[in-house]
């Protein structure tokens, strides 16, 4: 039957096997539709708004995801993780005459918070970086693992020297690419496999020595998906002028107003059995995910991947993750969590807990480490335990609270600090109208020797004097200023690119734009009118394929 969903006030309907999913793990249907329960969950992981403040348990001044003003104390992570607190000495007995939200709240505002979510010993150079471990020289990269010399990226691993990209895996000297796999030397690229020395693809695999090509497969020295002798392309792509910033601008027009006329395909997926959803690879039996590897019997999750099975509502990990409900950037060996917000490696059996760590059989704990049969942080027996969460249980479930996620105003973050306004855009007045909260962005203006406005920086990096180190540049669309590091001049001149003329947060948003929304529409095959569901709804005027008529078009 239909409800209405609490939050956005849309009709959704529980399907049979979503109904069969909370059957199986003891909860209730939602009150909310998927999309409003992702847009809360997505509100628990900020990864790039970093801030200067004190660390609470050294005085040393440290970067921080957690903003100067939130009520709990911040470590930086050598001291969260060090033995010289104990989460069980903010321990609070339950008192089951109230709802348990306020009283899971109170307790997450008195223990000590990580100041950026990282793997501890495995960061080198990278103090400009959050969620992100076993990485060497990064900076302002944000959900990586296993990089080295990369900056200003998000989503990248085991990658080499990268710069503004997202989305991208084991590539090298690559600027400016989205959802990129095994490729070097790329620039201006989307979607792309096995691609090098080239600029301005989309939906190619196996190309070198190409620019502004869609759906080629193992070609070389084309342009505009015109095939040409070499020494012509390197006329046509010398005259290009693709090494000045009025080069660039003009030519992602031209590639853009091109691409619009080729076949497009209806998602991007490989290798999946008895799924939908898009940028899903390597999975069977999962309905409507993103940005996601490796899944088994999952429901509406999102960038998880390594291994994760039989999960519904989940974000933003995964690693051997199984039986995963309304979580949000939990993972590492995780199993039976439900409700639960960064609960880090080697957890299981926990619900509505934050923070935790090596726990089992826990509920409404807040930074515990390797504990068992605890609520709100007290330490009960095995059989104290069974007893009191049942009554805790019996309790929400008169509030209304048992089966819902915390509640917006559990979230350390504004809306507009979290990947929240990636995935699900929307502006100050729609998130306070919501329920969530906002803040405005505040840019200290450095201290250096120049100020200059983007639109007036030199067309090509040869232009530019070692001394744009000390300069600070405004943007050309917002104003911010921005700075240049020594490691980005580098990459530059080394891949002869001129200087960016947007804020670093501005080229991420651009990015993000250029990815398709994170919803299905049922609409028809371009080709053979096969029903389908697509992530290009039905009133877009673009040829859209399915996988069959795709690979024909692509193979013709």
């Amino acid at each position: 039957m239909p409800t209405s969903c609490s939050d956005c006030r849309q009709s959704f309907e529980a399907t049979p096997a979503d109904l069969a999913f909370y059957a199986d793990i003891g909860v209730p249907s939602p009150q909310c539709c998927s999309q409003c329960r992702a847009m809360r969950r997505f509100c628990e992981r900020n990864t790039r708004s970093l801030y200067w403040r004190k660390c609470d348990a050294t005085g040393k001044r440290i970067l921080s995801q957690h903003h100067p003003d939130q009520p709990f104390p911040v470590y930086e992570p050598d001291a969260w993780w060090s033995d010289s607190w104990d989460g069980l000495s903010y321990g609070v007995k339950v008192d089951l005459g109230k709802p348990f939200f306020p009283q899971f709240l109170a307790l997450k505002n008195r223990v000590p918070h990580q100041s950026r979510f990282v793997i501890q010993g495995t960061m080198e150079n990278s103090e400009y970086t959050n969620c992100a471990g076993y990485s060497k020289n990064l900076y302002l990269c944000f959900e990586a693992d296993y990089d080295e010399d990369c900056a200003y990226s998000n989503r990248i691993y085991h990658c080499t020297d990268v710069l503004d990209c997202s989305n991208c895996y084991t590539c090298e000297l690559c600027y400016e690419c989205i959802d990129c796999t095994d490729c070097q030397r790329l620039h201006f690229s989307q979607d792309c496999q096995n691609c090098s020395e080239s600029a301005f693809l989309q939906n190619c695999a196996g190309c070198r020595d190409c620019i502004g090509c869609i759906n080629q497969r193992q070609k070389r020295f084309m342009i505009g998906n015109a095939q040409m002798t070499e020494e012509d392309f390197r006329k046509q792509s010398a005259a290009l002028r693709l090494n000045t910033t009025k080069g660039i601008e003009e030519y992602k027009k031209i590639a853009g107003a091109f691409f619009v006329t080729q076949p497009q395909r209806f998602v991007q997926a490989e290798r999946n059995e008895g799924c939908t959803g898009d940028h899903l690879y390597d999975s069977k039996n999962s309905t409507e995910c993103f940005d996601c590897r490796d899944l088994e019997d999952c429901r509406f999750c999102a960038k998880v991947s390594m291994g994760v099975k039989s999960s519904m509502d989940y974000n933003s990990w995964g690693d051997k993750a199984e039986r995963m409900y309304q979580c949000s950037a939990c993972g590492n060996n995780a199993f039976n969590l439900k409700f639960c917000s960064t609960c880090t490696t080697n957890n299981s059996d926990l619900e509505y807990c934050d923070g935790c760590t090596g726990c089992s059989n826990c509920f409404g704990c807040v930074g515990l480490k390797k504990k068992k049969y605890c609520i709100l942080n007290t330490q009960y027996s095995k059989e104290e335990f069974e007893k009191m969460r049942g009554d805790l249980v019996s309790q929400m479930e008169k509030n209304s609270e048992w089966g819902e996620y915390f509640p917006k105003n559990v979230c350390p973050y504004a809306y507009n600090e979290t990947i929240a306004m990636e995935y699900y855009p929307i502006n100050k007045e729609e998130a306070l109208k919501r329920g969530y909260r906002w803040r405005e962005q505040k840019d200290d203006l450095p201290e250096v020797a120049k100020i200059l406005p983007a639109e007036k920086l030199p067309q090509s990096i040869a232009e530019i004097p070692d001394d744009v180190l000390n300069w600070a540049i405004t943007s050309e669309q917002s104003k911010r200023p921005y700075r240049i590091t020594k490691q980005e001049l580098t990459f530059y001149r080394s891949r002869n690119l001129p200087l960016p003329h947007l804020h670093p947060d501005e080229r991420n948003a651009q990015r993000f734009a250029m990815r398709p929304p994170r919803r299905l529409w049922e609409r028809k095959c371009s080709g053979c009118s096969k029903e389908m569901e697509s992530t290009f709804s039905s009133e877009r005027t673009e040829r859209v394929l399915c996988a069959s008529c795709y690979l024909a078009a692509v193979y013709a």
